[in-house]
């Protein structure tokens, strides 16, 4: 396990209309505001969502997933962070969103897109420091995973 004390800085409450992209709407906010890193909550109802998932059976549940699921009308929360890679703010979201003609039925993953249906809101609280940093893991299959550049204690 990787942790450190974080210093934060600016936060705010970010209210997505209907029809905006969450993490282009995200990106942008980020780009216009200066925030370069950060956590992220959110919750509220997506017209549609693609997530890294399946619906079929597996072979082997340990390797990352090559598929991705498109869920529609669902609501649901979600968190994650914001890193910049090459230059530019990443926002990195999972989200558990239910189906609302399944009875809830419940999808959760890593948000490829999501377009907001009535309104989205997400707190965003800016990380002064330490640095984000994404690296390749090679305990995850390669997947990047989130490091710090100071201010780290191993535990």
């Amino acid at each position: 396990m990787r942790s450190a004390p974080i210093t934060t800085g600016r936060q705010w409450m970010l209210v997505l209309e209907p029809g905006e992209e969450l993490l282009e709407t995200i990106t942008d906010w980020c780009v216009r505001t200066g925030v370069t890193q950060g956590t992220i909550t959110l919750l509220g109802a997506f017209r549609s969502v693609r997530l890294i998932g399946t619906h079929g059976p597996l072979d082997d549940e340990e390797p990352p997933l090559p598929d991705a699921v498109d869920v529609a009308y669902v609501e649901g929360s979600g968190s994650g962070t914001i890193t910049t890679v090459d230059g530019s703010p990443k926002p990195h979201i999972h989200a558990a969103v239910g189906v609302k003609s399944q009875g809830a039925a419940a999808y959760a993953g890593h948000v490829l897109r999501a377009e907001a249906h009535y309104t989205v809101e997400a707190t965003v609280t800016e990380v002064v420091s330490p640095t984000f940093v994404l690296r390749p893991d090679a305990e995850a299959f390669g997947l990047t995973s989130l490091h710090f550049v100071d201010g780290v204690t191993q535990s």
